[in-house]
């Protein structure tokens, strides 16, 4: 079993991986075979979706990355953590929390984040 903050970042790379395939691979790893993404803007994205999704924010986005921001905290099958959009150049885009269900191996099983609107680039 993987320790929680590794799993965290883990699945923060597969936002930061500009192939497919490899946010693909990282998924799997921190996520459960069943797990669903949602966020304001999307909703119950399966993984394959969720790979979609990200390629689709890297493409209007280039450069960008994400950051988590705080410490992981969890208790009761639960878990959250800060996070940090970044441009290419450094600034922050949006910043918002991660709030998620834990499932089978203590992967990932429901991820819902919160943020705020982008920052004007």
């Amino acid at each position: 079993m993987m320790a929680l903050d590794d799993m965290v970042d883990t699945y923060c790379a597969a936002w930061n991986a500009a192939d497919a395939a490899e946010r693909n691979r990282l998924l799997r790893v921190a996520w459960t075979a069943d797990c669903r993404y949602s966020d304001p803007m999307v909703q119950d994205l399966d993984r394959t979706a969720l790979v979609a999704h990200i390629g689709v924010l890297l493409d209007r986005f280039p450069g960008s990355t994400i950051r988590r921001t705080t410490a992981v905290d969890s208790h009761h099958g639960w878990l959250r953590f800060g996070f940090m959009r970044l441009a290419a150049d450094g600034s922050m885009m949006r910043e918002g929390v991660d709030v998620c269900q834990l499932g089978e191996g203590s992967r990932l099983q429901r991820v819902t984040g919160f943020f705020g609107a982008l920052q004007a680039l």
